[in-house]
């Protein structure tokens, strides 16, 4: 069994996975429940500026100078207000901005709006890619000076075609990486043990050196699990913590609200995993610069399982063992 959980990140970076609606053109039968419904329109972008603006200058109060804003969805390229927020963020705060996205928006869209960007994930689903167009759209970020990568996620019931898919993908004209990610359902991975050992090394196309220190912009996460016993393995992949389904924190001391968080469409401000950190916070709320202005500490888990890989890296500890 393992007690604690460190990454190498910098204590003074706060990572926000930020999901300003739910609203998808793609409906992936293994997306997060909430995350494509449709059902949570979009955030008003002048409330987003405001309370977001808030909660940043709060958390730097408290000595997280620098953030790391993810948008999530949904798909994140369909609001329009994003690239207002983005230009926001880079001109008010010392912000990497980074987003998910399925790529689906044309080539036109993409180098107009490449500049909104530090760091671009282009999620790869087999059930609805367009594998030409999205080799096509990372060409384009990477001509453009932004950092990109493909997400392959990888379909259990559909591996080889995802085997293909990585393959098809490293034709492109740029070399940049292809990730192999894991894909969870109700927190736990469906693969069997021979497709495991597909994800030991999940990156499955390295870019050049030169190109990726000039573009990439975070630390890379190095993440050491520390087993009862004392011993120490290091890792740079984020699913091995699942893929050795040790991922059951539930009543361990966890960072989360301390180094990452998530905001909702609906503004509650959680975990991935739904846990609340500040019962009464709304980020919507048209009151909330006046009311936010909590003590920033750690949390007790309260869940049976953590299913979301950044939550999973996020420094944590058990408290009795």
């Amino acid at each position: 069994m393992i007690k604690e959980i460190r990454n190498n990140q910098p204590d003074d970076m706060l990572r926000i996975e930020y999901m300003p609606g739910n609203i998808c053109n793609h409906k992936c039968h293994y997306c997060f429940p909430g995350s494509n419904e449709g059902d949570q329109p979009w955030a008003d972008i002048d409330i987003v500026k405001q309370n977001l603006g808030h909660l940043l200058k709060h958390y730097e109060s408290q000595g997280k100078t620098k953030s790391n804003i993810f948008f999530v969805g949904g798909e994140p390229t369909l609001w329009k207000g994003l690239e207002d927020l983005c230009s926001y963020l880079k001109t008010n705060f010392d912000c990497i901005v980074e987003m998910s996205t399925n790529g689906t928006r044309k080539q036109n869209w993409w180098r107009q709006h490449a500049k909104s960007f530090d760091h671009v994930g282009v999620s790869v689903h087999r059930e609805f890619a367009n594998i030409d167009h999205l080799i096509n759209i990372c060409d384009t970020l990477y001509e453009e000076g932004v950092f990109v990568n493909a997400d392959v996620l990888f379909d259990p019931d559909a591996f080889d075609t995802c085997l293909d898919i990585v393959e098809k993908l490293k034709t492109s004209k740029h070399t940049w990486p292809i990730m192999a990610k894991v894909v969870h359902f109700d927190g736990v991975h469906r693969y069997t043990n021979e497709q495991l050992a597909y994800f030991e090394d999940s990156v499955k196309r390295y870019p050049t050196q030169e190109w990726y220190d000039a573009t990439f912009k975070k630390q890379r996460t190095s993440v050491d699990i520390i087993k009862d016993d004392g011993e120490v393995i290091t890792t740079n992949s984020d699913s091995w913590v699942t893929r050795n389904k040790l991922n059951y924190f539930k009543g361990w001391e966890c960072n989360l609200g301390v180094d990452i968080l998530k905001i909702y469409p609906n503004g509650e401000i959680t975990g991935n995993c739904q846990q609340k950190l500040y019962d009464g916070y709304n980020l919507y709320n048209k009151n909330f610069t006046e009311l936010f202005k909590p003590n920033i500490a750690p949390v007790i888990c309260t869940k049976a399982v953590c299913g979301c890989n950044g939550e999973i890296v996020c420094n944590k500890r058990k408290l009795e063992y």
